[in-house]
């Protein structure tokens, strides 16, 4: 039994490094600086048009990783569509990273009345990301203030932007 348990646990180990160096990360932390050249990218709407994120300069951007098949994506963005009509007209805005097709992105979009810019990664080539949905706060500066993973609660979110605003 011993001998069994030993073996469990040296391959537990070595499943658990593994997992660690070769499972891609979300952009936290060390890579703070990755994060915050979210905004230098350009990417394309959803009608083709390649939109600079830095046009967004001087404002609160929430940048949201998402797709329209992943869950906890399509229950936060109704919030993200509140948040956003609360606080747009204040230098808030939105900007949701679909890491989906653009037809679907489209379908999706309409159907729930997203009332911020959409733009396509369809291949996620901007950031590395193990899961969705991410979401990253950047001030009025362009600084990474927050990020979080999974499903973020409006409440919480309002929390921050409202005193970046």
């Amino acid at each position: 039994m011993k001998k069994y348990l030993g073996k469990l646990l040296v391959i537990s180990v070595i499943s658990l490094l593994f997992l660690y160096a070769y499972y891609p990360k979300h952009p936290d932390g060390g890579e703070k600086e990755h994060v915050e050249s979210i905004l230098k990218a350009s990417l394309p709407d959803l009608e083709g048009h390649v939109q600079p994120l830095s046009q967004w300069q001087g404002k609160v951007v929430v940048v949201n990783f998402w797709a329209s098949w992943c869950p906890p994506c399509r229950m936060e963005m109704p919030g993200f569509i509140d948040l956003q009509q609360k606080y747009g007209k204040d230098g808030l805005v939105f900007v949701g990273v679909a890491i989906d097709s653009p037809d679907k992105v489209a379908d999706f979009s309409h159907k729930i009345g997203v009332n911020y810019p959409i733009l396509v990664d369809e291949s996620s080539s901007l950031l590395n990301l193990a899961g969705l949905p991410y979401t990253a706060v950047f001030d009025k500066k362009g600084k990474l203030v927050a990020s979080h993973d999974g499903a973020w609660p409006e409440s919480d979110l309002d929390d921050i932007v409202s005193k970046l605003l």
